[in-house]
């Protein structure tokens, strides 16, 4: 059987392969040989019958070598070039060709760099580390905040990087596994720790609130799947409970201060009664309006908006499509949705084609920051959410943004590259692959 086993393991080129499929394949022969041997066999005969029966080996390692490889996801990494190509278009009205190039241009290089070698980095490391990588980042975000330069209450790279918690999530989630509702009350605490270490060191609430509903999306995902153990309606139920008390807390917040003059309440009201409001904080909102209002499918050309007023700023926050919209026209706005919805639908369907678990939980990490800033980036150039920190990918100006969206599609690409190599589930796919049904049983 080893020999069998060794020749067949051959054939496979992928050397991470190899392990999982001899173990597999281990276990199938031991099946037909205990079946052989309850019909009267003797042990050793029943084995070599067993070996016989699965057939040739270098044609079966052959089959299983078209299983088992490492694979490149083409039409992500299309749409990832085709993004990155517009996001720089998007940004010609606001800033001079040069100096976009210079700077966002050399930002976007260096982020297919980070991308390329976080791909070829095995992600299920994330599964080895994941605690430990919570510490080291949890305990350099708090010496940032109280060393680093600090801008309004905040700390520009952390404001995104931060972001990386949610991937690392996946790794605590998986160690986790198995450990029932210890698991989920872990899983819980990490999740409220996550949230007010990035309200201190970002100061961006929406930030700390697309972190915490991702987590939390995460945890319960991890439950439907059964990762702590068969109890679902309970894990889920005690989940539930431990959400709606902060957020019944900060709903009640911004109810009982509303008729204050705070920062968060006056953007909330700005955005609710941007008329009323249009000399101050919801010019922005009336802006927005305006040019949506007026948009024609080809744009007006100018990089200026109204009476002369300069559209750069517009990058940093995140209206760079809204401003290529005015200055080039609707026909570009329609572009950038065809193409982020794509994103998002490859994104979605690299999570539930995994079979692995680590490899679910990673790839979901990932597919949920990037569906998230999606979202709320959409709705904010359409002037249907407030104003705030949008990282729209591609289309974000700013090197800590591109750096973070590196890190997460190197790591959503490097999920689908294992698929195929890293599975809990590969017994049917073996026996599948069997010449002629050998194997199966007499």
């Amino acid at each position: 059987m080893e020999e069998f086993i060794r020749t067949l393991t051959e054939q496979i080129r992928c050397a991470k392969a190899r392990a999982g499929v001899a173990r597999e394949l281990s276990d199938h022969i031991m099946d037909q040989t205990e079946a052989y041997e309850q019909s009267g066999m003797e042990h050793d005969k029943a084995v070599a019958r067993a070996v016989r029966e699965m057939g040739d080996p270098v044609e079966i390692g052959v089959s299983m070598d078209r299983i088992h490889h490492p694979q490149v996801e083409w039409r992500m990494l299309l749409l990832i070039l085709a993004l990155s190509a517009a996001g720089l278009f998007c940004m010609t009205p606001m800033y001079p060709v040069e100096e976009l190039l210079l700077h966002q241009g050399i930002f976007v290089l260096v982020g297919f760099a980070v991308t390329a070698v976080v791909y070829f980095i095995d992600y299920s490391i994330i599964g080895r580390i994941g605690v430990a990588a919570y510490i080291v980042m949890t305990v350099a975000l708090v010496i940032g905040r109280n060393y680093m330069h600090v801008i309004n209450g905040r700390i520009p790279v952390m404001s995104i990087l931060v972001y990386l918690y949610v991937p690392i999530f996946a790794g605590i989630l998986y160690q986790l596994r198995m450990k029932g509702y210890r698991a989920v009350i872990i899983g819980l605490v990490v999740t409220g720790v996550t949230c007010l270490a990035t309200t201190y060191c970002s100061a961006v609430l929406w930030v700390t609130v697309n972190i915490g509903v991702s987590m939390i999306v995460m945890l319960l995902s991890a439950i439907g799947k059964g990762m702590f153990g068969s109890r679902k309606k309970s894990m889920i139920a005690l989940v539930a409970a431990a959400v709606l008390l902060p957020a019944s807390v900060l709903v009640w917040q911004i109810c009982a201060s509303w008729r204050g003059e705070s920062f968060r309440v006056m953007r909330l009201k700005a955005f609710l009664y941007r008329e009323q409001y249009a000399s101050g904080a919801g010019y922005i909102y009336n802006v927005i309006d305006d040019i949506l209002r007026n948009a024609r499918f080809v744009g007006t050309g100018s990089s200026k908006y109204g009476n002369g007023i300069e559209l750069a700023p517009a990058a940093n926050s995140g209206l760079a499509p809204l401003m290529s919209i005015y200055t080039y026209g609707l026909i570009v706005g329609i572009l950038l949705l065809v193409l982020l919805a794509a994103l998002v639908f490859r994104a979605v369907k690299i999570v539930y084609g995994q079979k692995n678990q680590l490899g679910f939980l990673v790839s979901m990490a990932c597919m949920l920051v990037i569906c998230l800033n999606c979202v709320e980036g959409i709705l904010v150039n359409a002037g249907l959410f407030p104003t705030t920190i949008t990282l729209i990918p591609f289309l974000a100006y700013g090197g800590s943004a591109t750096l973070m969206y590196a890190v997460l599609f190197g790591l959503l690409l490097g999920v689908y590259r294992y698929e195929k190599v890293y599975t809990e589930e590969t017994s049917a796919s073996f026996s599948n692959k069997l010449p002629n049904g050998h194997g199966q049983g007499e």
